[in-house]
């Protein structure tokens, strides 16, 4: 159908493919391949819907999405201190088609359901889907934690590890700082003493 300013002008009927006008169309010429277009879209239609349909629902096993595997990593929400709650994202795109698995491990074992959440899928501008993961977590020392991620394009699982790695305490730089000064105040003011001294030695009269 043509139309303008909410008004039809022409339509084309989908039984014979000829274009019709509607009464009082003013000067309005047909654009003569209206219906060779409008038989050629709905002919696309017909064929690709129905396809389309059954192709998202059944897909193919035969797909090789493996070329295309889904990308993932693996990061904290915030700066990492040792016994203060914090978040691991785990972070999964290109994905397609979905359902995409991802499972939580610490230190070998699977973690507590109730400190995971996942978000929706995401599209991507190629189409595909992304998707997180958020694992709430308090890290100890030496604690190593993996995500793995598990989708029918992939031949394996993707595993990505991360480990507690605290830097040193900032107090205890703070004080190795602290005893530097010290001891260069020190010796500085030790060695103004001496530079008096011998000072005072060389101005004495013999």
């Amino acid at each position: 159908m043509m139309e303008f300013g909410g008004e039809e002008l022409w339509h084309v009927e989908t039984n014979d493919y000829t274009a019709k006008q509607r009464l009082n169309a003013g000067d309005w010429t047909l654009d003569r391949n209206l219906p060779s277009v409008a038989h050629f879209s709905i002919g696309s239609c017909f064929y690709n819907i129905p396809r389309c349909i059954t192709g998202e629902k059944n897909p193919s096993e035969s797909m090789d999405l493996s070329t295309v595997p889904p990308s993932t990593q693996l990061y904290t929400k915030s700066d990492v201190k040792l016994g203060v709650e914090n978040t691991l994202i785990c972070s999964v795109t290109g994905v397609h088609p979905p359902p995409v698995n991802i499972s939580w491990t610490r230190n070998g074992e699977p973690v507590n359901e109730q400190d995971v959440s996942e978000t929706q899928y995401y599209s991507n501008p190629d189409f595909s889907l992304r998707l997180f993961s958020h694992l709430n977590f308090c890290p100890k020392r030496g604690d190593i934690y993996t995500c793995s991620v598990r989708h029918r394009g992939l031949e394996r699982d993707i595993t990505r590890f991360w480990e507690v790695e605290v830097p040193e305490d900032s107090q205890e730089v703070e004080v190795v700082v602290l005893v530097i000064g010290i001891l260069v105040g020190f010796l500085g003011f030790v060695l103004g003493i001496v530079i008096v001294v011998m000072s005072k030695l060389e101005l004495r009269p013999e």
